[in-house]
């Protein structure tokens, strides 16, 4: 009895403690949503950075506690998009993405930061051969392609095993056309898994020079250094130092401090880092 009296303690303080958790987090977004809206109504411009900046830091802290999920990240986004922090933007919305590949704002929104960039900066491009020819790729959930998937396989399997059964040639073409379509939403589904790697990262410096090499003394390797916002591929760690791969194929080494992986569930908004 004594220790059932334990467990039921310790199960009650852990409700307790997930409950105050999840009202502070609630406050947080209350007061964050609270600041991003009287910062637009605010036109004296220090006063609405400095309200959006707020309403950022609110949305980070809050995605740090662990409460993280697409709408959140998004929200973050906007804030620091709204803020001028365009490297915290669109590492909030790639990680929105990441848990929800099909997330209209922060897909919209973050093809409208790639356009803030300057034009010399190497962007991911956006469409590509499912986006042409499977336009559905975008506008079906993951969820409704997996089951699509799963259906078309189902009578496609059906159909091939008709064919085998009444010796109906017929029936074995008849199974082509689902299973093309099987197949095609199976890379579907794969490549919303697929799109985000661990080692995707974004520069969050609002000014990072790109270096030939993993030292301070290397010359850069562009005309200017590279701006908050511009996604990467890390190669190679040799602390402090990473080297990157730029989206259009070019590698070059920049300070670790810079930057952030998508997959990382820190805020980028504690001790931002102004350049590297």
């Amino acid at each position: 009895m004594r220790v059932a009296g334990w467990i039921l303690a310790a199960a009650i303080a852990c409700w307790a403690a997930s409950a105050a958790a999840q009202q502070l987090e609630a406050v947080q977004i209350e007061e964050a949503i609270a600041s991003y809206r009287a910062a637009l109504d605010t036109s004296e411009r220090d006063s609405r950075l400095e309200g959006f900046r707020k309403a950022e830091r609110l949305f980070a802290r809050t995605a740090e506690s662990g409460a993280s999920n697409p709408e959140l990240y998004t929200n973050l986004g906007n804030a620091a998009l709204q803020a001028e922090h365009l490297g915290t933007a669109v590492l909030a919305y790639r990680r929105a993405l990441a848990l929800d590949p099909d997330h209209p704002r922060a897909v919209q929104n973050l093809e409208y930061v790639r356009t803030l960039l300057p034009e010399w900066v190497p962007k991911p491009e956006t469409g590509g051969l499912l986006d042409s020819f499977f336009f559905w790729h975008k506008t079906l959930a993951g969820s409704d392609r997996a089951l699509g998937a799963a259906i078309a396989f189902a009578i496609g399997a059906l159909l091939l095993a008709a064919a085998i059964r009444f010796g109906q040639s017929a029936l074995r073409t008849a199974a082509i056309l689902p299973a093309l379509v099987w197949a095609a939403l199976i890379v579907s589904v794969a490549v919303d898994v697929g799109g985000t790697r661990l080692d995707d990262a974004v520069v969050i410096a609002d000014e990072t020079v790109a270096r030939a090499a993993d030292s301070a003394l290397a010359p850069s390797t562009l005309p200017a250094p590279l701006p908050g916002g511009v996604e990467v591929r890390i190669l190679e760690r040799r602390s402090p130092w990473i080297r990157i791969r730029l989206a259009n194929g070019r590698d070059a080494w920049v300070a670790e401090s810079a930057l952030m992986t998508v997959a990382e569930s820190d805020s980028p908004t504690a001790d931002r880092p102004r350049s590297g």
